[in-house]
């Protein structure tokens, strides 16, 4: 199956719910969340009460090299936090750039900074909707749109090489430099 992943807190706003409900339009994939939080045991009772145990993985906490192995084996990856204050609007979530990294498409909130990335690079999906069956059918596409995960490849090669710590070091020592 293919393996969409969302990796981090399973937490308020950050749209699993959703992603859950939509796992009961898709066939032939998997969603794994790669984390723990607040909402864990509530997640699980609503995938027991959509009976999306076959679709559904949880893998808890992973130490970080086994969720870079993880990462590694996503045909997806989503963040897509939901709307609820400043923090949640201007968050631009590590998880976005592990899968850059990872060179795994992305799906993400229509939220500026999150957004800003996606579009810039032209590394995945914006979504504009939070509906369980629009969701899954943008998922779907993603998932089985081979000329544009090509596309994606590619522009996820170039954005892994500008989006790194090796370049942001190199402005943090310049900001830091007289002060050292």
């Amino acid at each position: 199956p293919k393996i969409i992943l969302y990796q981090g807190a399973l937490n308020l706003g950050r749209g699993l719910e959703d992603t859950i409900k939509a796992m009961q339009f898709i066939e032939g994939a998997e969603l794994w969340l790669a984390g723990d939080g607040d909402l864990t045991q509530k997640l699980k009772e609503l995938v027991e009460e959509l009976k999306l145990e076959s679709k559904v993985k949880f893998l808890g906490r992973l130490p970080f090299q086994e969720l870079n192995e993880v990462t590694l084996k996503a045909d997806l990856g989503v963040s897509l936090e939901e709307d609820l204050g400043l923090n949640y609007r201007f968050a631009l979530p590590n998880k976005v750039f592990d899968y850059i990294q990872a060179k795994v498409p992305v799906l993400v909130s229509d939220l500026p900074e999150m957004k800003r990335i996606v579009e810039q690079y032209q590394v995945g999906v914006v979504a504009q909707t939070r509906q369980p069956g629009e969701l899954a059918e943008i998922i779907k596409v993603m998932l089985s749109d081979q000329a544009q995960r090509q596309i994606w490849g590619e522009n996820l090669s170039r954005a892994a090489t500008e989006l790194c710590w090796e370049n942001e070091e190199l402005i943090i020592r310049e900001i830091y430099s007289p002060f050292i």
